[in-house]
């Protein structure tokens, strides 16, 4: 997510409202991937949450590390995040008006999470490698992506057209082997990938080589 794609921010303003407010429609599934993402985190780690949204994933993670980072592009989606965090009482993260662009090369984090984040990437090759670079050695990249091709190839066909559309944020589509292929060509090494059924999203964990 970039300041650059002003469409997609001004999308996820609109709906942050009623996004905040939603529930998570598979909690089992939700839960797994919570719990599968803590097994992995430790003490003295720092976390990184591209496309934190409400931020209550990140809350959520607080307690099992040292420091979390959520980024959104959406502000509205920060102001509560912001707010959330402040209301609990969780000291341990920062939540930053920012797109996965504004974030510098030389910074790195021990796990870097891009949850329902890399389907909606016009650029989702680079994403993952930015994921790669933003990864210390060692270190965990935690993913959920719906991978399109796989889940509907009818929604798959109309991905450009609606990626055209006024205000609408950008669907891109790939399959899981397209997205495996790709973290792997950026260095990463698959420990993990699983899907509830065909039609859910692929959650993968990949490793960068210590």
């Amino acid at each position: 997510m970039t300041h650059s794609a002003k469409p997609s921010a001004t999308f996820w303003n609109l709906i942050a409202k009623k996004y905040i407010a939603g529930n998570v429609a598979d909690q089992a599934t939700y839960a797994r991937k919570l719990a599968q993402t803590q097994s992995l985190l430790k003490s003295d780690w720092s976390i990184l949450e591209v496309g934190c949204g409400s931020g209550n994933t990140a809350m959520t993670h607080a307690p099992f590390v040292a420091q979390v980072t959520g980024i959104d592009f959406a502000h509205k989606m920060i102001e509560h995040a912001q707010a959330e965090s402040k209301k609990r009482g969780i000291e341990n993260v920062i939540f930053e008006h920012k797109g996965l662009d504004d974030l510098s090369a030389d910074q790195s984090f021990n796990a870097v999470l891009m949850l329902s984040v890399l389907h909606l990437q016009p650029d989702w090759k680079r994403a993952i490698r930015k994921a790669y670079a933003l990864t210390s050695a060692g270190g965990v990249f935690i993913s959920s992506t719906a991978c399109i091709k796989d889940m509907s190839p009818v929604i798959a066909k109309l991905a450009p057209l609606i990626s055209a559309l006024p205000i609408l944020p950008s669907l891109v589509s790939f399959t899981q082997d397209d997205l495996l292929t790709e973290m792997r060509s950026a260095g990463f090494e698959i420990e993990d990938n699983w899907r509830a059924s065909p039609k859910d999203a692929t959650f993968v964990v990949a490793r960068k080589p210590a």
